[in-house]
């Protein structure tokens, strides 16, 4: 019976693995599934291998690694990679650009990395960054501590926010153009109406004003627990490099397959294509490296319309920018080319990508003018396209300690982080397309047929070609060279017992071949030069007089494993 998955909702972790489980059963020709670990509270961690098995073994093709839904919430990503395993599966056979990337291609795809914190998200009201383990105090201390903590007070299963009306202390006021929208109060302003905003909540021990919202039991961000750049310093970094269950399992099968040569993470929110570094500015990455970044990451700009920038900002959250992050880890220690998307921009949509200027978040650079009119042209986006149900209107609540408030304010989780049901086909169809395209840039090894030259006294001289007819070179990247992160080509062959080999080793290294981006380089009027993609083998062998095949095999760990047979006569 085929598989059906809909993509107009956010799937339970039971119903994943059911999803996934089928599609395995389905198309044993094609995919496989395995567990690549444990999470915190012990669910598997999904693996999807894709290929067609009879065009070689998955290690033995260069792969595409696709992972999502690290963060707890950003569950459209986990969308995202179903969609993606749905579409390479059922279109195989049925369409062209999906037969030669099984054929040439293997996906690994981990559609939910953080099983427990997406289980939480869609399961409670909570709003939550990222892993379930208490971090960095024992959730009993955290529940013990007095103050304010948010929880779904009226039983509608959301936490929104909670205005209070203040007339001397309020520090917000409603907006003269949309009394929905909440904008600072201004120095000189008096009388009111004025209000203060706690997210929706009791308080413990509540004995009256001030008091303190008590800070989530969930600190982690297991997006900052990778080696690279790694720092104490690092909002929710844990307590050391890959400390987290989760992150091991990804820094452990990444390691353990070196055939992985393009890496996807998907996110939300914000519209744009995120590349390292994290922590450092492009003029200390290499050149060559940079240029191969920006060129793939285009594809996806062209597709999605969203920018590709790097992920450094000064001066921001952590030491310098955002510290141990997984892309980071995998270009700086790996030397792998990888885009962390941040799917879904409702900003872009309500006031267009160019006035938005593209930027993840722009928000913080606009001065309070600029944000009213910004979140204006939201909720109007909201009325217009989702019926008004992207923001819930103020209403009067009792609170049993603070008296009468007014709960209201954004439904994140339905329109902000995530979006809306009608519009997640859309993001999802687009973003599979340009991982697809990152996917056909990978390396691609060739082996040309070995041609056989008699020269007399049962001797022969074997000669090869092997070249790569990718956009990337054989190592993917010069940092991959620069830290040893996989092993240089090689040519090995075998002959039938018996036979000599007069000239050549069995075994030969042939450095890395280029890629033809390595040919595109431009210098004003003058094309550049042709790219070092092909390298010439050959030895010289004796029979023991009779016929045989010998095999010679082209190995590269991220471009592939190719085979030939030929077939040697008796006689020279």
């Amino acid at each position: 019976m085929p598989v059906t998955v809909h993509f107009d909702r956010f799937y339970l972790y039971a119903e994943l693995t059911e999803i996934l489980q089928a599609f395995a059963a389905e198309y044993p020709h094609l995919a496989s599934l395995e567990s690549i670990g444990k999470s915190y509270e012990g669910r598997d961690i999904w693996c999807m291998t894709i290929t067609n098995r009879a065009t070689g073994a998955p290690e033995d093709k260069p792969a595409m690694y696709i992972d999502a839904n690290i963060h707890a919430g950003e569950v459209t990503g986990s969308a995202v990679a179903l969609y993606t395993i749905n579409h390479l599966l059922t279109n195989f056979g049925r369409d062209e650009e999906v037969d030669y990337l099984l054929n040439n291609r293997t996906f690994y795809i981990l559609p939910r990395v953080n099983p427990d914190g997406a289980e939480k998200y869609l399961t409670t009201p909570y709003l939550l960054r990222s892993s379930v383990r208490p971090y960095p105090y024992p959730e009993s201390e955290i529940a013990d501590r007095p103050g304010l903590h948010p929880e779904d007070i009226d039983g509608d299963g959301r936490i929104l926010m909670m205005r209070v009306r203040d007339d001397e202390r309020g520090e917000w006021k409603p907006s003269d153009k949309d009394p929905r929208l909440m904008v600072k109060r201004r120095p000189h302003e008096k009388g009111g109406p004025f209000y203060r905003l706690y997210p929706e909540g009791f308080v413990k021990d509540y004995d009256g004003e001030p008091f303190d919202v008590v800070a989530t039991p969930w600190g982690l961000d297991i997006n900052r627990n990778f080696p690279a750049e790694w720092s104490p310093r690092q909002q929710g970094a844990g307590p050391y490099p890959l400390s987290e269950p989760e992150t091991r399992a990804l820094a452990e099968f990444i390691v353990g397959h070196p055939n992985i040569a393009g890496v996807q993470a998907y996110h939300t929110t914000g519209g744009v294509i995120y590349r390292p570094f994290c922590t450092r500015p492009d003029s200390e990455m290499d050149p060559e490296d940079l240029r191969a970044f920006k060129e793939i990451g285009q594809l996806g700009t062209d597709i999605l319309g969203y920018e590709c920038i790097h992920a450094y900002f000064p001066g921001g959250r952590g030491p310098a920018g955002r510290a141990g992050i997984f892309i980071d880890w995998v270009y700086v220690h790996r030397g792998l080319i990888a885009y962390t998307t941040e799917l879904w921009d409702i900003l872009g949509r309500a006031v267009g990508r160019e006035e938005k200027g593209g930027h993840y978040d722009p928000v913080t650079k606009w001065d309070d003018k600029k944000r009213e009119e910004v979140e204006l042209k939201i909720l109007a986006w909201n009325d217009k396209h989702l019926g008004g149900r992207g923001f819930i209107d103020w209403h009067a609540f009792d609170h049993p300690q603070l008296g009468p408030v007014e709960l209201g304010g954004w439904d994140i989780k339905y329109c902000r982080q995530n979006p809306p049901p009608e519009f997640l086909e859309e993001e999802c169809r687009k973003n599979c397309q340009f991982t697809l395209q990152h996917a056909a840039a990978l390396p691609q090894l060739h082996l040309q047929d070995v041609e056989v030259e008699p020269l007399g006294e049962r001797t022969f001289r074997l000669r090869a070609r092997v070249y790569n007819s990718g956009y990337l070179a054989t190592s993917v990247t010069n940092q991959a060279r620069k830290v040893k992160a996989c092993r240089p080509d090689r040519v090995e062959l075998k002959l039938p017992d018996g036979w000599s080999l007069l000239t050549g080793q069995h075994s030969m290294e042939l450095g890395f071949l280029d890629g033809f981006m390595a040919g595109q380089k431009r210098q004003f009027y003058r094309y550049g030069t042709p790219s070092r993609s092909a390298a010439k083998v050959e030895w010289v062998i004796q029979t023991d007089g009779t016929a045989g095949a010998v095999t010679v095999q082209a190995v590269s760990e991220r471009a592939g494993r190719v085979v030939r047979t030929v077939r040697v006569p008796a006689e020279a």
